[in-house]
């Protein structure tokens, strides 16, 4: 049986709950409005004729760091001695260096430096996220966690929502655009960190020495943890399931749908506000419905089921309800299955190292983010010219191959069997007095 990390021995608060999640936020916002809009601004100001090779040198660094950033602070924070915690350093130290590549990405006046500042930016915002996730772990008991799944994961939807506000409303002015959310971000979580508590934690692992101690932290034997690797090979396919649905959006509106680039633009913007509205939604509604009921199981194969459904849609229609449709129910499905994930990872891991562990976890939602772009030209060359619209790329066989991803990650399910429902609570024996004869 996988061991599970020790549980906080109380309740806390739904409050602090919120203000946990509040942090997340804070440290997506600017995460969102980089990828969504500061870089893209900035590197049509420095470099016009090189856009588009230049912003993927941009976010292909950003990329590989948050990749080694997220376990390597998550291990590290796991072995934190401090008087202010083991978490809060990393979190607010992490939010300050993401304020400080904000001022470097702003001042850049190349490609390649404006990668590094990307770069500094990632590896900062990571060790917040890291080590907050890890200080879930922490304070958040079992009965809670679920709640707390749902919260985080609506609360990271909605970061994206800042991000559009700021763009849509100072779009002409990049240094509003760049700095406004770094500086929110650094404002809110200096303000969070002194009222959340993080108190010294005794019995720590032991510290990292050396370049082989920090090595460590992106190390772990699949066989020790069988349920941990299989909750996050389920969650690595979920993710490249909704990431296809997500990335290739545009293209799908313009080629299958045959739409005007301006249209399919104005279409794809709306419809990643509705897909964060009911991702929020369904985040929020099945983790309370989650924390009650304890079993995990329904939720995940009702999100599978819903991605996979959402895939077909796509798959073999060229209506634009279809593309609504399909948009609505990924993004519940996903928003489901954000309700439970964390939930249910929490359950799997090693005591003492939950940092680490949740660190290697959260590479299960950013790899597919890479792996799919990667995949998919080989997946819309399969099979010849699209059968629906007849152009040469085949979407049918694109969403065919994410949907089957999807489905094959319901093999797992057997062995998360041991995870999937609640431990039942101990029960109380009371004792009696014996009869005199």
């Amino acid at each position: 049986m996988t061991p599970r990390s020790a549980d906080p021995p109380t309740r806390v608060p739904t409050s602090r709950i919120y203000l946990l999640a509040l942090i997340e936020l804070a440290a997506l916002g600017p995460i969102a409005t980089a990828l969504a809009f500061s870089l893209s601004l900035k590197v049509l100001q420095i470099a016009p004729e090189t856009k588009e090779s230049s912003l993927a040198l941009v976010t292909t660094a950003g990329a590989v760091t948050a990749l080694i950033a997220n376990p390597l602070w998550g291990h590290l924070s796991d072995r934190t001695r401090s008087r202010f915690g083991r978490r809060r350093p990393w979190i607010a130290g992490g939010t300050a260096l993401g304020a400080a590549s904000a001022l470097l990405m702003l001042a850049a006046s190349s490609p390649g430096w404006l990668a590094a500042a990307w770069a500094l930016g990632q590896l900062g915002y990571n060790a917040a996220l890291a080590s907050l996730t890890a200080m879930l772990a922490d304070q958040i008991p079992e009965e809670q966690r679920a709640q707390a799944s749902g919260v985080f994961g609506a609360f990271g939807f909605l970061g994206i929502v800042p991000a559009m506000l700021v763009a849509a409303l100072f779009t002409d002015n990049l240094p509003v655009v760049v700095l406004t959310m770094p500086l929110l971000s650094l404002a809110l979580v200096g303000v969070l960190c002194t009222v959340v508590p993080d108190p010294p934690v005794r019995d720590l692992p032991a510290p990292s020495h050396g370049r082989g101690g920090i090595f460590r932290a992106f190390l772990f034997n699949p066989l020790k943890v069988p349920a941990f690797s299989l909750a996050w090979i389920q969650r690595c396919a979920m993710q490249f399931g909704y990431t296809i649905v997500g990335t290739y959006g545009l293209f799908y509106l313009m080629e299958r749908l045959g739409l005007a680039q301006s249209h399919a633009v104005s279409l794809t913007s709306l419809a990643t506000l509705v897909a964060a509205l009911l991702n929020v939604v369904a985040a929020f509604i099945c983790g309370r419905l989650a924390a009650r009921r304890g079993n995990y199981g329904p939720f995940i194969v009702a999100a599978a089921a819903g991605m996979a459904v959402s895939l077909l849609l796509k798959a073999f229609s060229g209506e634009l309800v279809v593309f609504w449709a399909s948009t609505a129910i990924a993004s519940f499905a996903l928003g489901v299955y954000y309700s439970i994930d964390l939930a249910l990872v929490l359950r799997t891991l090693p005591a003492g190292e939950e940092g680490k562990y949740l660190g290697i976890f959260n590479l299960a939602k950013t790899i597919p983010q890479s792996v799919a772009p990667a995949v998919a030209p080989f997946a819309l060359a399969l099979g010849g010219p699209d059968p629906v619209s007849g152009h040469p790329q085949n979407y049918t066989s694109l969403y065919l191959t994410a949907a089957v991803a999807v489905v094959a990650s319901l093999a797992v399910l057997p062995g998360l069997y041991p995870v999937l429902r609640r431990s039942p609570a101990p029960i109380a024996l009371t004792h009696t007095k014996e009869a005199t004869p």
